[in-house]
């Protein structure tokens, strides 16, 4: 049996890895470089049997708690391949220590004596790093429940949930933890119209009726969440065929695809699966699901919801959540993490715990049912069957533990049984392990940034001081170096870089790819058609389905094409910077200056407008049999008609008459025409607008460029004060003496946030040292 030591520190994302005490071999595969351990660790048994080939071992991991419940579960997966492994944990401080620490050190830089950590921008850099949104997108087809399950998590009735208003704008709903939530509409042309302080359900109802409107913001309290930590916003979507936006069904696409970092929620309907509309979708989550490792498959959340609704003796919900788990392996989705719920009750419990609304009594007698029927129904305790961390499972253990009784009308038992508590549960965990650890990361960057650079400053500035016998060609060089910055004519080459810079040819060849996909799958709907006869009905209908398949496909295509853009412009950027410090490293002969930093840009949203086709022009007219019809024989009438009695008394004729039909054909070339005319003309217009973005890009750096330039000029000024007379001199060493030691103790404690410290086992009880 081997011993393995685990470390790993998800803000640096670094990892160690130690067998008997020897570290892995360079070409180990056990050496995972600056992976995120989700990306790695379902792998991990496999990799300890290849490396040591034998299939037991004593595994001591030292880091946070939620990584150790994804190594407890893939240990405990690995039992099913005879691999065996015993594991222990040397828990860390976590989350919330580095985050009030980090808050402090903020507090000592604003008031500590270097005047260039005190810039608006390093505040304005803190403040939207701590503020930073965490998106949660809310995807369902139609009368999943979706709207009643996210008032389920809001506590209130505020989403319209009736099946004559289901939504069709999109709701944007931020946590900023005030008790009344504040609508701010924003029209199907962008404007932002007038706020509606304590928006109720019916304002919001009419919102959704209203053509005009294309979205609503609102932003009120999240309550199962803190906005101190994470600033988390829930996106609600309009089901696929429901959305009078075509930007709506981009957006979906886009938060499903595989770029996209957001949590979502698909809820399913228990009582309806197989609707086509899940299908497109649930393809898109597949292939998202197959990249990215662990993360890729925590991110997707499978909300079945109703199962409150199933009867007592006549429906198995392990049964149904089997039939859901095949569902969705049938398309491609495999091993999902599944949350039964019972959203109405849960929304209904909590109106009445709360007080929320005035609760008559058909109703509350309906809540009462509910709340029996779930506290009494132990198949309906549904967070038994969710896919939940050793953690969260222990929580809701504990909870029902507090709140259990032999009430069978004990409404927060009820409510723990809804599933619901489990769901928000497994949101901040999802947030804790992957947003906020990388919120940690990026504050402590952006600190380590400013240091280094007034570290390197005034190191710079203590050199040139005691260099006495080289003041007079020090400050020649300074003299030579300003000279050259203010002249600029060290930047043509820098200039015809940032000029040559083009992504817009890289995203034609992608939309020529992705438009010859679509056009290959829009063929194969049309598949058979081609010799068909459509009554004009008919082509109305096969028309509406195309058109149909076709703006789910033109969504999917600006949605690849929008991060084809995301990726070509940080492109842009990269090479900008990249070409500037270079510039700045051959002028200052390596001499450093303050790193710059830059925001992102806005996308371009690219938009077609799918017409009906002109389908009169297309008409053929042709005379049909549509019938026989009998009639008396002319040959048998009169007098001498009595005596030709061999001859029938009737006759059959054929009936014709006018009918107007379609070729399918041409229905089919003229719809592929039509379509990809205004495809192409839209992706003109993405590659135009890319351009323009990427020019602007270029005009925002030139300024950054020449301001960092006239910084770079301040700062030679500055130095050249420390080859003046001695005296002066002497002072100011002291001062940036002083300084060099406070920005190396700052440094200190920066890195030492986002270090692995230990705790010892009495210091937090609740980590339990588990072997398995």
């Amino acid at each position: 049996m081997s011993k393995v030591y685990l470390e790993y520190n998800p803000f640096k994302l670094e990892t160690i890895i130690r067998i008997e005490d020897e570290p892995v071999r360079e070409n180990s595969v056990l050496n995972v470089g600056n992976k995120r351990l989700q990306e790695w660790i379902d792998d991990l048994p496999t990799y300890l049997y290849e490396e040591c080939n034998e299939n037991e071992f004593e595994l001591e991991f030292m880091g946070t708690k939620m990584d150790f419940e994804d190594i407890e579960e893939v240990v405990l997966k690995a039992r099913k391949h005879d691999i065996r492994i015993c594991l222990t944990h040397i828990p860390v401080r976590e989350l919330d220590h580095m985050e009030q620490r980090i808050e402090e050190l903020f507090q000592e830089i604003i008031q500590g004596p270097i005047e260039e950590l005190k810039t608006e921008d390093l505040k304005s850099t803190f403040e939207q790093a701590l503020n930073d949104e965490f998106e949660i997108t809310v995807v369902a087809t139609m009368s999943a429940g979706k709207s009643t399950l996210i008032n389920a998590l809001l506590q209130q009735k505020i989403m319209p949930s009736s099946q004559e208003a289901c939504t069709a704008t999109i709701s944007r709903i931020k946590d900023v933890d005030q008790q009344t939530f504040t609508a701010i509409p924003h029209s199907i042309l962008g404007d932002q119209l007038d706020a509606i302080e304590a928006v109720t359900l019916d304002q919001m109802t009419n919102l959704n009726s209203d053509e005009n409107i294309s979205m609503v913001e609102l932003n009120g309290n999240i309550p199962f969440t803190d906005s101190k930590e994470t600033s988390l916003v829930l996106i609600d979507t309009p089901g696929p065929n429901n959305s009078r936006d075509e930007n709506h069904l981009k957006m979906t696409y886009k938060n499903l695809s595989e770029s996209s970092k957001t949590l979502v929620l698909y809820i399913l309907n228990a009582t309806q699966l197989g609707v086509d509309d899940d299908s497109k979708l649930l393809k898109t989550v597949a292939e998202s699901m197959k990249v990215g490792g662990k993360q890729s498959k925590d991110r997707y959340l499978f909300v079945v919801n109703k199962l409150d609704q199933f009867r007592k003796g006549e429906d198995d919900v392990e049964v149904s959540l089997n039939k859901v788990r095949k569902y969705l392996a049938d398309r491609g989705i495999h091993d999902p993490n599944i949350f039964p719920a019972a959203a109405l009750p849960a929304l209904d419990i909590r109106l009445l715990m709360n007080q929320v609304d005035e609760i008559d009594e058909d109703l509350e007698f309906e809540i009462s049912a509910a709340t029996r029927k779930l506290n009494h129904n132990k198949q309906l305790h549904l967070e038994r069957y969710a896919t939940l961390t050793p953690s969260i499972s222990h929580k809701m253990d504990q909870r029902l533990k507090e709140v259990e009784n032999d009430d069978i009308y004990n409404k927060e038992s009820a409510l723990i049984h809804s599933g619901i508590p489990a769901i928000e549960e497994t949101i901040k965990l999802y947030v804790d392990k992957y947003a906020r650890t990388a919120k940690v990361k990026n504050i402590v960057d952006t600190f380590q940034q400013k240091l280094e650079s007034s570290l390197a400053f005034e190191k710079m500035k203590e050199s040139i001081a005691k260099q006495t016998d080289q003041h007079t060609i020090i400050q020649k060089q300074i003299v030579m170096l300003t000279e050259k910055i203010e002249q600029g004519n060290e930047s043509k080459a820098f200039k015809e870089k940032i000029e040559a810079i083009d992504p817009v040819t890289q995203i034609k060849e992608k939309s020529r790819e992705i438009l010859t996909e679509q056009n290959r799958q829009i063929g194969d709907k049309t598949a058979g058609s081609q010799n068909k006869k459509f009554e004009m009905q008919e082509a109305e209908e096969f028309v509406g389905k195309l058109l149909m398949t076709a703006k789910d496909h033109h969504a999917i295509l600006h949605a690849n094409l929008e991060l084809t853009i995301e990726k070509s412009l940080n492109r842009v950027a990269f090479d900008l910077l990249k070409g500037y410090r270079e510039k700045i490293e051959h002028l200052m002969d390596g001499m450093a200056i303050e790193g710059l930093a830059f925001e992102p840009y806005d996308l371009i949203e690219g938009e077609l407008e799918f017409n009906q086709h002109a389908i009169q022009q297309l008409i053929i007219k042709e005379s049909v049999k549509v019938g026989e019809e009998r009639y008396k024989n002319p040959e048998r009438e009169g007098f001498l008609g009595f005596f030709k009695f061999l001859k029938p008394k009737t006759l059959v004729r054929d009936i014709y008459e006018e009918k107007q039909y379609i070729n399918g054909q041409e229905l089919i070339d003229l719809f592929l025409t039509d379509i990809e005319e205004n495809t192409r003309k839209s992706i003109d217009k993405i590659c135009k607008e890319a351009g323009q973005i990427t020019n602007q890009i270029k005009e925002n750096y030139a300024k950054k460029f020449q301001e960092v330039d006239r910084l770079l000029v301040e700062k030679l000024q500055e130095l050249n004060r420390f080859t003046e007379n001695a005296k002066n001199i002497e002072s100011l060493l002291e001062i940036s003496h002083q300084n060099l030691m406070w920005l190396h103790e700052m440094e200190k404690k920066i890195k030492a946030i986002i270090e692995l410290e230990a705790i010892k086992f009495e210091e937090e009880l609740s980590i339990d040292y588990t072997t398995l």
